[in-house]
């Protein structure tokens, strides 16, 4: 029986057996409810007619928000979608595959690279000493700061939505045509979107599970990296395909892995145009 929201795993060990795939090779010395909400997570496509209000929007927003920050520099800012046309918007940027968990989330998490605040901040101070110039953003640090400090962000969100019994589902997909992701949130041109999290009631109806990933063997270095460790993934190709099969759909990933990087993949939509939107957006990516 695949392991849904509703199948309960009584122990740590149940747990991190269904994160795998396989047994974990250890035993957790200690485990609380913090833990077993990371460790359960699962993408959640379908959803319950139930609205999100805005109190648990600013509490989600509000734990995303805590999330460090790379030197205080907080260019981050996110837009909750709650409008019917505006997520149908965004599902047509998510494409045919994702329209339908999209359209029909109750809320639409979108978090943008945002330098509006550190662009205001250095007008005024090249208005009092025009000597000096500012040219920070034209580096391609610039814009890892920004993506890590959303994925940090965003998974504050995740764990803050779980534990008010919300679901969710990250959405790479509006990386497809950020343009008009851009366009739909009346964003300016220097400020760019870059990741989606939906965030509902999740369906328990819904034939879905908890992914199992690589071994830990594989993702867990201890004092170096270990590269023969790294590629070793051991039976995680008949893991997945297990795991797909109970909702028949058979898969590979070592043939997904590939597939999404081949030529097809990358100008199936637009991301191939990224360098070009964070150009216009201000970054010279040095």
């Amino acid at each position: 029986m695949p392991e849904t929201a509703s199948t309960p795993m009584t122990t740590p060990t149940d747990q991190l057996r269904a994160r795998w795939g396989a047994e974990p090779g250890f035993t957790p010395e200690e485990w609380n409810p913090t833990l077993e909400t990371m460790v359960s997570h699962r993408s959640v496509r379908q959803w319950l007619d139930r609205e999100v209000t805005e109190n648990q929007i600013r509490t989600i927003a509000a734990a995303a928000q805590s999330g460090s920050t790379s030197s205080n520099k907080q260019v981050v800012s996110v837009v909750a979608v709650r409008d019917p046309e505006a997520k149908r918007a965004l599902g047509e940027v998510g494409g045919p595959n994702q329209f339908p968990h999209i359209s029909t989330a109750p809320v639409v998490l979108v978090w943008l690279i945002d330098t509006s605040r550190i662009r205001k901040a250095v007008e005024q101070a090249q208005a009092e000493k025009p000597q000096i110039e500012y040219t920070g953003a034209e580096y391609l640090d610039e814009i890892l700061v920004g993506a890590c400090d959303i994925g940090v962000n965003a998974q504050n969100a995740v764990v803050a939505a779980r534990s008010l019994g919300l679901g969710t589902c990250y959405l790479g997909s509006l990386r497809n045509n950020v343009e008009r992701v851009g366009e739909i949130l009346g964003a300016p041109e220097h400020v760019v979107p870059f990741l989606g999290l939906l965030v509902g009631y999740p369906d328990p109806e819904e034939p879905a599970g908890i992914k199992p990933r690589i071994p830990q063997s594989a993702y867990l270095h201890w004092d170096s990296y270990d590269a023969a460790a790294a590629t070793d993934v051991g039976d995680y190709d008949q893991i997945l395909a297990d795991y797909f099969a109970q909702y028949g759909k058979p898969s590979s990933w070592t043939s997904g892995l590939v597939s999404r990087v081949g030529p097809k993949a990358v100008k199936v939509a637009k991301r191939h145009l990224l360098r070009r939107v964070f150009e216009r957006a201000g970054f010279a990516l040095k």
